[in-house]
């Protein structure tokens, strides 16, 4: 009998991963943060290319004070993704708190960057205020 693997397996559908988001994010809402991580962790292993569930896994380290780990998730995601401006972002905001400014600095860079291509005017907007921020 084969083993699945991942690349044996039939792709995942939009319905589902937006099922994953909507439940991981009730989940969160609702603080149950234990669980609304493994909703998570399942979104980024069945569709690591979509930033959402990146940005909600860090998200969730974050509300447990598990900076760090946060940290870790977000640039994590930079090995799958082409551009991900809002875990540039995140992690730029993580590294200001942390007094890293250097790093805060050129994590907003790459937030720009990564947001120049992208028609979300407000996304571009959002990181021009972070700029602005003490």
């Amino acid at each position: 009998m084969m083993r699945a693997t991942r690349a044996t397996l039939p792709p995942v559908s939009s319905t589902t991963i937006e099922g994953l988001y909507a439940t991981g994010y009730w989940l969160f809402m609702q603080r149950r943060v234990a669980h609304a991580l493994s909703v998570f962790r399942a979104m980024i292993h069945l569709s690591p290319y979509d930033e959402r569930g990146w940005l909600a896994l860090g998200t969730c380290y974050e509300a447990q004070d598990q900076a760090d780990v946060a940290l870790h998730v977000y640039e994590s995601s930079f090995r799958m993704l082409v551009a991900a401006p809002l875990c540039h972002l995140a992690r730029a905001r993580i590294l200001r708190a942390q007094g890293r400014s250097k790093e805060a600095q050129r994590a907003l860079v790459e937030a720009a960057r990564a947001a120049q291509s992208s028609p979300d005017t407000a996304l571009r907007e959002l990181i021009a205020a972070e700029w602005q921020a003490p």
